[in-house]
């Protein structure tokens, strides 16, 4: 089983090949499937932030292609007041952008999702809390749609400053998480045709390290 100390070094390497500033991966912040009613277009996630956590100012986390949002909250241990949302048919607007949508894409790769449809939005929720917010914490984000179709599949990455000084964030992505239908084919391919080969080897080979993730836990 490959160790994080391989993932990083893996994570590293792709990102100078990417042209990136560095980035390590670790999950930090995590966010998974709480509940749907498709019915009535509510869908709840749990937030976790470990005890390393460090979400400073637009850290945070990106759900790809959620159609139609009414509304957002969050409560538990996190405020609405504390993020801002911000919406866009592709990519995020969170800190490292670049890096967190290449997390994402390998995600999707794992989980074999296409990835960021052009045609629906993500929704990216930046932190902005007057200090930032340290150590562990769990929150529910509940979300609702008018879009009243069966769920689907999409992936979500995150990103935070818990790296090896703040000047090297962590980001990170892993599981599916379940957003409304939209009956449009995705639009925006999985992988852009100039990457190259050794970039597409890296994505593999921390693609094969999610998939031995998930099959573990």
């Amino acid at each position: 089983m490959l160790g994080r100390k391989s993932l990083l070094l893996v994570s590293l390497t792709c990102v100078g090949v990417l042209g990136f500033s560095a980035l390590a991966s670790a999950d930090t912040i995590t966010v998974h499937d709480l509940s749907q009613n498709a019915a009535a277009g509510i869908y709840t996630y749990t937030i976790q932030f470990d005890d390393a956590a460090n979400v400073q100012s637009n850290d945070g986390f990106v759900i790809y292609d959620f159609s139609d949002l009414l509304s957002y909250s969050f409560s538990g241990a996190m405020a609405t007041s504390q993020f801002s949302l911000t919406q866009t048919l592709t990519s995020n607007t969170l800190d490292q952008a670049g890096v967190v949508d290449l997390n994402g894409s390998v995600a999707a790769l794992t989980n074999g999702l296409a990835f960021d449809n052009a045609s629906v939005p993500n929704l990216s929720f930046g932190y902005v809390g007057s200090a930032p917010f340290l150590g562990a914490a769990t929150g529910i984000l509940t979300l609702t749609t008018s879009d009243h179709g069966a769920p689907t599949d999409s992936v979500v990455a995150t990103v935070d400053h818990s790296g090896p000084t703040p000047s090297i964030p962590y980001s990170f992505a892993d599981n599916a998480v379940f957003v409304p239908a939209f009956g449009a084919p995705p639009s925006a391919p999985l992988f852009p045709a100039s990457i190259g080969g050794g970039v597409l080897f890296c994505l593999i080979g921390i693609g094969r390290f999610y998939r031995l993730r998930r099959f573990e836990a």
